[in-house]
């Protein structure tokens, strides 16, 4: 039986360790060996249900551009329950943690009007936005584009398409 010295250099094992946890989770996924849980990298696109999504909150919004989506939201917003991705991007924003009340940011409103352009894709890790696409997209960019679950499981991430990196 071998036994491990964690404290006598614990700082290069945690370090190998998490190295072939970000190959791991960077390629095809992995499984993580302290904890069980399963691991990878999505690739994340704005589509037409996310931006109609953002314009309908926008559009009802109370005074301070508060909306209660869980309980006034038509029905194929709620469907998908896709909007809350879109504070990945920074376009919304909640009222409380799993309140149900949310609010399109400045930088939303700056997007929908078609005064900016933002990342096509965002890259997300354990709910954290890990990098994000060099390729733009305006608002009206995203109308007729559809959500594709068999490409963001075949996505690998890939450190040369993250914006600022190369």
């Amino acid at each position: 039986m071998t036994q491990m010295d964690m404290f006598g250099n614990e700082g290069a094992w945690l370090e190998r360790m998490r190295r072939n946890w970000r190959v791991a989770i960077e390629g095809d996924g992995g499984i993580c060996p302290c904890c069980d849980r399963s691991g990878k990298v999505y690739r994340f696109k704005l589509n037409q249900t996310h931006a109609l999504s953002l314009r309908w909150i926008q559009i009802h919004g109370d005074q301070d551009g508060w909306v209660d989506v869980q309980n006034k939201a038509p029905r194929w917003i709620l469907k998908g329950k896709n909007y809350s991705m879109l504070t990945h991007w920074g376009l919304l924003e909640s009222k409380g943690n799993r309140s149900g009340v949310w609010r399109v940011t400045k930088k939303a409103e700056d997007w929908i009007a078609g005064r900016m352009g933002i990342p096509e894709s965002v890259f997300i890790y354990d709910n954290r936005v890990w990098g994000e696409s060099d390729e733009q997209t305006p608002f009206r960019g995203c109308i007729g584009k559809h959500f594709d679950f068999d490409e963001i499981m075949s996505s690998q991430f890939n450190w040369a398409n993250i914006k600022g990196k190369a």
